[in-house]
């Protein structure tokens, strides 16, 4: 097992356990937010303008994450919560992007989401409306605790990883 595997072993958890969906980007040439597989960036993507803005989104806050060098939580172009999680393991540097979650307050606020995304992406409204349906909404708190076990997880199949290397 190499470290992407680790990686991908700990994203599999975090998605089992709280439903949530990630993706490495290994560096800035490496931006391919299209393989997002959560079922509404699938359906804004369709939208070519969409898809660029995302990408520029990701490659922004890929870049703050590994500046930083902490975990940055963001709102993405289409307003859901995202977080950006640099890994470090030796040589080897990447960042995890989770699937984007909602606050109460956006639920709240669909219809005005539906029709501005709606308006600058060109896409059907109903369609747009429906992905509120099925987004997963936390508060601040179980947003704070999912960032912590993604990074739990991390660390602990790095940390196995290395253990299989000595």
């Amino acid at each position: 097992m190499d470290i992407l595997d680790s990686l991908k072993k700990a994203m599999a958890e975090y998605r089992t356990i709280t439903g949530l969906r990630s993706y490495l980007v290994l560096d800035t040439t490496e931006i391919k937010s299209a393989s997002e597989r959560n079922y509404f960036c699938k359906c804004l993507k369709s939208s070519t303008q969409a898809l660029k803005r995302c990408e520029e989104c990701t490659q922004e806050y890929y870049a703050q994450a590994r500046q930083a060098n902490e975990e940055c939580i963001y709102s993405c172009h289409a307003g859901l919560i995202k977080w950006a999680v640099p890994v470090n393991c030796d040589d080897f540097h990447c960042v995890i992007i989770s699937e984007g979650i909602l606050s109460q307050r956006q639920l709240e606020e669909a219809d005005e989401w539906t029709a501005y995304l709606s308006k600058e992406y060109e896409l059907p409204k109903d369609m747009i409306k429906n992905n509120f349906q099925v987004m997963a909404v936390m508060n601040e708190s179980q947003m704070n605790a999912s960032i912590q076990l993604l990074k739990d997880l991390v660390s602990y199949h790095l940390a196995l990883f290395k253990a299989n290397q000595a």
